[in-house]
């Protein structure tokens, strides 16, 4: 297991020596870090759901982000896709947004700008994660005590209701 504010992920960059860059910075915060030089590389993969974050360049040898996006977001919904290119135009970071992306940061990069993404990112994730477990609770609470329960809100709005309801 990883430790607590670290994440899964997945760094797609063709450059060599920022790839490498790249990973030890990563890697050096805690965060487990795997790495492809292309598109064709990153979508080999078969194990999407364990990826917490991609970091893609704009520019691959094989695509660019804006054709590689749709993809990443239907093989990883729930990963957070941060955009990095050394082209600073609004254009590209508007497309880039508007197709899912989560962040976009110019290069070169600023390590501590790009670790505090990424760690509000893990932050994001954990407190999510908590309320999904506090909200499985409840509703394992609701489904199994014998009891009427209906939860409503200021309005009188039925919120939540058990079974003996």
């Amino acid at each position: 297991m990883f430790p607590t504010g670290s994440l899964h992920i997945l760094l797609i960059e063709d450059d060599p020596d920022a790839r490498a860059n790249l990973r030890d910075i990563l890697e050096l915060d805690d965060h487990r870090v795997e790495a492809a030089g292309s598109a064709a590389e990153a979508l080999a993969r078969d194990d999407w759901a364990s990826i917490s974050a991609i970091i893609l360049d704009r520019r691959l040898p094989d695509t660019t982000a804006d054709e590689l996006l749709p993809r990443l977001r239907r093989a990883a919904p729930h990963a957070a896709v941060i955009v990095v290119t050394g082209y600073a135009d609004l254009q590209g970071a508007i497309s880039a947004l508007r197709q899912g992306a989560t962040d976009y940061i110019l290069k070169p990069i600023e390590a501590d700008v790009l670790l505090a993404r990424l760690r509000r990112l893990a932050e994001g994730i954990r407190t999510e994660s908590e309320l999904k477990r506090q909200s499985d609770i409840i509703r394992s609470l609701l489904d199994n005590v014998s009891d009427a329960v209906i939860v409503v809100d200021l309005d009188g709005k039925i919120l939540l209701h058990n079974p003996a309801a």
